[in-house]
């Protein structure tokens, strides 16, 4: 009994003395493995490596996603700004994220894929990278239009042909293109306001609209005028009055409708030449400008006569002679070895005996060459 006694004693003995070897061991093992966990996670906060960051504060140090970076500066990974993009996990710079090419834009930030990169709208573009908004893109200036998508040079906004003008920024079509209304036309390529648009000028009229030349306002034909600027109707070409006539086109002033002279006169409306104007009949005066009927005629006074056509007034009949009815185109000279008092005698019994008759080789009277009113 004694010697099994001793036998249990030195074992537990020996069992005691290999406990705390054990725990030894143990406690060197857990303390690897917790270095092993700092090593490869860093430590519970601060810096995590380039590449990788902490989802939350204080939770270990993972792989960047895709769209993110991180510097070895970084606890956090930092998201690709707007207008860039990455696909790649574990980015160590920002440098990694790839930028949206020219004519894109995107306004997604921590982009994953090229397809976050929108085009340019029509009417815009843009030369430059890596865009975060779509107003970013370049409009199309007034007077021009773009219906391409996605543009990299402001070649691609056509200009407004001649004739046309738009005041409109960002056009997408050719439709924006307003034209010059009728009655005007313009030159010029490119334009964005109306006032490019020229009047057609006084003395012409245009019904074309877009009109790209001033070949387009016609001329008032000859026997018209007209002094409205930017006329649309042929009808705004106003006709010379009865009475006058004009030989020019394109006239802008009633001033270039000649008047027919006195003892002519024109009923035709619209007359082109002065052949127009006809003269008055003998027996008959006309001492106004641009009559412009036959009635306007007068038929010579008595005493006075006109054997000539178109005479502007009527000549006394001569001494020696006398006219006793209107509208005479000649005299009727007194009976033998009578003579009168003087010329525009108005009845036969003025031709008298004792009036003796002038030397024939006398010079006729001046009053026998003038003119006269309608009675003596």
């Amino acid at each position: 009994m004694a010697m099994s006694r001793q036998v249990s004693l030195a074992s537990l003995a020996l069992v005691m003395m290999a406990a705390p070897a054990a725990s030894a061991g143990a406690e060197a093992d857990v303390s690897l493995r917790g270095s092993a966990n700092r090593s490869l996670y860093g430590p519970p906060t601060g810096a995590c490596p380039a590449g990788t960051g902490r989802p939350v504060s204080g939770s270990p140090c993972m792989e960047c996603p895709e769209g993110t970076w991180s510097s070895d500066s970084e606890e956090f990974c930092q998201r690709c700004v707007a207008g860039t993009w990455s696909d790649v996990r574990g980015l160590g710079s920002s440098e990694g994220c790839h930028a949206c090419p020219e004519g894109t834009w995107s306004s997604q930030v921590g982009a994953i894929a090229p397809t976050a990169c929108m085009t340019c709208a029509a009417g815009r573009w843009s030369d430059q990278q890596a865009l975060s908004a779509s107003y970013q893109c370049k409009r199309c200036p007034a007077g021009t239009w773009s219906s391409t998508e996605g543009a990299t040079s402001g070649s691609v906004c056509t200009k407004c042909a001649a004739g046309k003008w738009s005041p409109q920024t960002a056009a997408t079509s050719e439709e924006a293109c307003h034209a010059c209304a009728k009655g005007r036309f313009s030159t010029e390529v490119g334009a964005s306001h109306h006032s490019s648009c020229t009047a057609c000028s006084p003395g012409t009229w245009s019904s074309e609209e877009g009109a790209s030349s001033a070949s387009v306002c016609t001329a008032c034909p000859a026997g018209t005028w007209s002094p409205a600027e930017g006329a649309i109707f042929a009808s705004t070409c106003v006709s010379c009055t009865p009475g006058t006539w004009s030989s020019t086109k394109g006239a802008s002033a009633q001033s270039t409708c000649t008047a027919c002279t006195p003892g002519t006169y024109s009923s035709a409306e619209g007359a082109v030449s002065a052949s127009t104007c006809k003269p008055c009949g003998a027996g008959t005066y006309q001492p106004i400008k641009a009559a412009a009927d036959e009635s306007l005629c007068i038929p010579c006074a008595v005493g006075n006569f006109s054997n000539v056509e178109g005479q502007s007034s009527c000549r006394f009949c001569p001494s020696g002679s006398y006219g006793d009815a209107f509208g005479l185109t000649k005299c009727t000279d007194c009976p033998d070895d009578t003579w009168t008092a003087g010329v525009g005698s108005i009845r036969p019994d003025m031709c008298a005996y004792w009036i003796k008759r002038p030397e024939l080789t006398a010079a006729p009277a001046d009053s026998e060459k003038e003119p006269v009113a309608l009675f003596p």
